[in-house]
């Protein structure tokens, strides 16, 4: 199996504006030509004006919550359901329901919040990529001062976004194939 080779350029900014401006223009030299394959921001605070820029980034983490909430109720009352009927044909009683319900909702609540709960922590350690080292190319500065915006482009389009990088101002600008 032969491994795709992904090309990056990492841009450091100073000023938070440069960096907006150069995601912008990258995101409009992308409709026009379709060169960039994935921008990230990386910031030591949050920007939503960027997030309006980039679009909606979507992750089905609230779907991996809802089956697994739905599979740990369904899971812990056919658990409580086979022990009530094992106890049964043990002990016949008279009037005694086969599944009684009352006692059986409270587990039923519970394995729906622990099953729901570590499908929920499965799904963030899926799509966040954990565990794993930080990237070659990431710098350290962008942890506490500077802004960084990591590209993904083909490699007959480099120069086109080293260029948008570099017009915006970037501080440093580095090429990392992986």
């Amino acid at each position: 199996m032969r491994k795709r080779i992904k090309h990056f350029l990492f841009a450091t900014y100073e000023d938070f504006d440069k960096a907006r401006d150069a995601i912008a223009e990258l995101k409009m030299l992308d409709l026009k030509e379709m060169v960039v394959q994935n921008i990230e921001i990386y910031s030591p605070i949050e920007h939503p004006e960027v997030e309006e820029i980039l679009g909606e980034f979507h992750q089905p983490i609230q779907r991996f919550t809802f089956f697994g909430a739905i599979s740990g109720a369904i899971g812990a009352f056919l658990l409580v359901a086979a022990a009530a009927q094992s106890m049964f044909t043990v002990q016949p009683q008279g009037g005694k329901p086969v599944i009684p319900l009352p006692m059986d909702i409270v587990i039923t609540y519970e394995g729906t919040i622990l099953i729901g709960v570590l499908s929920t922590l499965a799904a963030f350690f899926i799509y966040s990529g954990m565990p794993r080292s930080l990237k070659k190319h990431y710098n350290e500065k962008v942890s506490e001062d500077q802004i960084g915006v990591e590209v993904q482009v083909l490699p007959k389009h480099r120069e086109k976004v080293r260029e948008v990088l570099a017009r915006c101002n970037a501080s440093e600008i580095r090429e990392v194939t992986l």
